[in-house]
């Protein structure tokens, strides 16, 4: 499981998210005529640390999450009810065990890509092991 599906498992566990979204939690892009409010989900790096031996299978994950809606308000709270859920989240999502989440010092708003709406965005880094 890639690391962009394991947090889309992730936040539609979370019933205060999914509660706001719906099921509109979107890779990389969010879609022309999308409902709002809604989450795009975006790959930063992966690291994984070497040694001797190759691989130590336990990689760092930075990713980002653009809360995006129709005003500054919509934005900001969903972007509050994302941070509370992700912040310190431990469990099992499918094959990877996700061991140690935290926010990773971006915080910002804007305009969004298009300018007709209010986004978020949140960056987290996610230590996890993928099980074989």
């Amino acid at each position: 499981m890639s690391v962009l599906s394991t947090v889309r498992t992730m936040v539609a566990g979370e019933d205060t998210i999914t509660g706001m979204v719906g099921g509109r939690v979107y890779p990389v892009e969010l879609p022309q005529n999308t409902g709002l409010p809604a989450l795009v989900l975006h790959l930063i790096n992966e690291r994984d640390g070497r040694h001797l031996l190759g691989s130590n299978r336990y990689p760092v994950a930075r990713f980002i999450v653009d809360c995006i809606g129709s005003t500054y308000q919509a934005a900001d709270e969903l972007g509050d009810v994302v941070k509370s859920a992700l912040i310190d989240y431990r469990a099992t999502v499918g094959n990877v065990r996700v061991d140690d989440l935290g926010h990773d010092d971006l915080d910002i708003f804007d305009k969004g890509e298009r300018g007709d709406c209010w986004r978020r965005r949140l960056a987290f880094v996610m230590r996890y092991r993928p099980f074989t």
